[in-house]
């Protein structure tokens, strides 16, 4: 997607000597980039309430919009919590800067804990945010919000409704700020294995009208996953938290995107028939590499988790190469719940290991560990490449994982 996007940003590239040279009007963010965003979620995220221009700032990257919220709504030590596995820039968007504690919500403690499914369970999330809040509390932390990633990454799957309703009924009960992070919004693809998959949902669409106050609901969304431009730098928050806005303004100063690169968003959200056809054409290929990927992975005997239907990556099981077993045989549970600390640090160097041949062999994959995952052995393996370069990188893999086996760890 990237030649599609960059040949139109090529030929609709203009700069306006007075409205992107010159200081204009302040670090909140373009007038024109926040009308066209407002436009955009109304048309692509079905409010229930129509956005307003006014209730959106701009800054550079969802990094800065996560770390700018965790700044105005925590003091230093306090807490925001979050389900694992989640993606590994939240430790450094909260806790840098602002000083934030992250707290983690368990799954797999949970006696009736069956597997991946109960990430989404609305039943699960509750009990795990339960003991989460408990847990934070017991260690003196403030607990100041909730942090909600759908998509999900790393596990590439949409939260049903009734999931989110319970957790903001959660919040709501807790005087908790509820953030949504919908920056895969628009990358949710048909996924053959699970024609049933749970439908992407903002919670912007959504009626909780008697479960939350909207004050406490806020929507961080960007143009670096939908639109394939990570190099923009462009994040936004949505809130109609009047007071929180004026905080996130007044801090943007230190995250102040260029308004010439705004008015770049600006004009390919104005463009509503280049950006429905991009969409379109991106969910397109993402199925298609999804399928690509998830054939070798099948072919090849390598476990992953089959309902991801969004996001660019699979969750792929190497357990088997970490304990060092044959194709077909029981993998025992390598939870860090019950691991000894010993075994722990020696599954965690495997991991490493396992990272570091690949790197050897011209292959990346996220490690598990890096997501902050209960159990090791997963990695995240990322499939938007071009055909040639994803077969190629698949066969690489599957070389590095024979390597492992042949080589054992003795």
């Amino acid at each position: 997607m990237h030649q599609e996007i960059s040949k139109y940003l090529n030929e609709n590239l203009t700069v306006d000597p007075i409205c992107h040279l010159t200081y204009g009007f302040g670090p909140k963010g373009s007038p024109r980039l926040r009308k066209a965003l407002a436009a955009f979620l109304n048309s692509n995220f079905r409010p229930r309430t129509p956005v307003q221009p006014d209730e959106l700032v701009v800054l550079n990257g969802v990094t800065s919009v996560v770390d700018t919220l965790t700044w105005s709504i925590c003091n230093e030590g306090e807490g925001i919590i979050i389900p694992k596995p989640f993606y590994t820039g939240f430790a450094v968007d909260i806790q840098t800067r602002a000083k934030g504690v992250i707290v983690p919500a368990l799954f797999q403690p949970l006696e009736e804990y069956q597997g991946f499914d109960d990430v989404f369970s609305a039943s699960h999330n509750i009990k795990a945010l339960e003991n989460a809040l408990k847990e934070a509390e017991e260690k003196g932390i403030k607990v100041r919000a909730f942090l909600l990633t759908n998509p999900h990454n790393p596990l590439g799957r949409c939260y049903p409704v009734e999931a989110i309703k319970e957790i903001a009924r959660f919040c709501s009960h807790h005087n908790l700020h509820l953030i949504s992070d919908e920056i895969y919004a628009n990358s949710v693809f048909d996924n053959a294995q699970t024609p049933d998959a749970i439908p992407f949902s903002s919670i912007l669409s959504l009626d909780l009208d008697g479960i939350i106050d909207s004050q406490f609901v806020h929507v961080a969304y960007g143009a670096s996953k939908d639109f394939c431009v990570n190099g923009l730098r462009l994040g936004m928050l949505y809130t109609r938290n009047q007071g929180l806005l004026g905080s996130m303004a007044s801090n943007s100063m230190l995250q102040w995107p260029p308004y010439v690169i705004q008015d770049v968003w600006a004009k390919i959200l104005e463009d509503e028939e280049f950006t429905r056809n991009f969409f379109a054409t991106n969910r397109q290929r993402l199925g298609t590499q999804f399928a690509r990927a998830t054939k070798f992975l099948d072919d090849h005997g390598i476990p992953y988790y089959k309902k991801a239907n969004a996001g660019m990556f699979i969750w792929i099981d190497l357990r088997r190469f970490l304990v060092g077993l044959p194709a077909g045989a029981d993998v025992p549970n390598l939870s860090i719940h019950r691991l000894s600390p010993e075994e722990k640090q020696e599954y965690q160097r495997r991991e490493k290991e396992i990272g570091s041949r690949l790197r050897k062999n011209g292959v990346v994959i996220a490690l598990g560990s890096n997501f902050f995952t209960e159990e090791l052995g997963w990695f995240r393996l990322s499939f938007t490449a071009v055909k040639e370069a994803l077969e190629v990188g698949l066969e690489r893999i599957w070389k590095t994982l024979q390597e492992v086996e042949a080589s054992g760890w003795n």
